[in-house]
């Protein structure tokens, strides 16, 4: 999980545009590229870079329950971010909140640490 002691709360939109099942890439306005996620109805906010070579995720497959980057077929639990394939790796988690309908997502003045895993 990401730190919440730096960075700020940042608009990702309205929270009924991400459906249960569903995916939506959202670039915020600090910069941050993250991944809105909505499983179980509880929408989670990952960071938006593979931690392999950050290879963006805008583009990622998503089946409901398993986030996939297509640049080399990392996968992600879209529940935890822990990874699937390889197990050694996960997507960093932003906290979300809802507030008046709208999604904010609090970011780190840095971004997530890079995880290890093979190439």
């Amino acid at each position: 999980m990401t730190a919440v002691s730096q960075g700020s709360w940042q608009p990702a939109g309205a929270a009924d545009d991400v459906w249960e099942g569903e995916m939506t890439f959202q670039q915020l306005g600090d910069g941050t590229s993250v991944l809105l996620v909505n499983t179980d109805g509880a929408v989670r906010a990952f960071h938006g870079l593979c931690p392999h070579q950050e290879n963006s995720l805008e583009d990622a497959d998503f089946d409901g329950e398993i986030i996939t980057c297509l640049a080399h077929m990392w996968e992600f639990d879209a529940r935890s971010g822990a990874g699937v394939n390889p197990t050694t790796t996960c997507l960093p988690e932003y906290p979300v909140e809802i507030r008046d309908g709208e999604l904010y997502v609090h970011t780190s003045s840095a971004p997530p640490e890079k995880e290890a895993g093979p190439e």
